[in-house]
């Protein structure tokens, strides 16, 4: 089990965002935190994509790693542009609590104006999607 300064039982602290050199302006953050369940440590880390505006997410999505998807998720929020990704291509499990933290995510893009836009969703994100349709309308999948 990974432990943080906090304790055995957080996950550790977001990274805090850097601007990237390159002079693009985009949020350029890595979070990430242990699980704190039992068995091996199942981490949920988020870093950001280099080849457009967004963010990749590894990991389960549940329980243990809420803190860390919601820091995550502020990250992401805070990217600039029209259309931020999230490719959760490298997640294997999003818990009904995660679908709800990415529909919120999703909301306060809208009111911005903006699109957050999903690659590759899991089995279980689309299982939680088509058990509540109306719940989850504001959320976006790539084709």
């Amino acid at each position: 089990m990974a432990s943080s300064p906090h304790g055995p039982d957080r996950p550790a602290s977001p990274l805090g965002a850097q601007p990237r050199r390159e002079g693009a302006a985009r949020a350029d953050a890595v979070v990430r935190g242990a699980s704190a369940g039992s068995g091996a440590a199942a981490l949920l880390t988020a870093a950001p994509l280099r080849d457009r505006p967004g963010a990749l997410l590894s990991g389960d999505c549940d329980l243990d790693s809420r803190q860390v998807l919601t820091a995550a998720l502020g990250v992401v929020t805070r990217i600039p542009g029209p259309v931020v990704h999230l490719d959760l291509s490298a997640v294997a499990f999003l818990d009904a609590a995660a679908v709800a933290a990415l529909v919120r995510a999703s909301a306060t893009f809208s009111a911005q104006g903006r699109r957050l836009l999903l690659h590759h969703p899991p089995y279980s994100l689309r299982k939680v999607v088509e058990m509540f349709p109306d719940e989850c309308a504001a959320l976006e999948v790539a084709a």
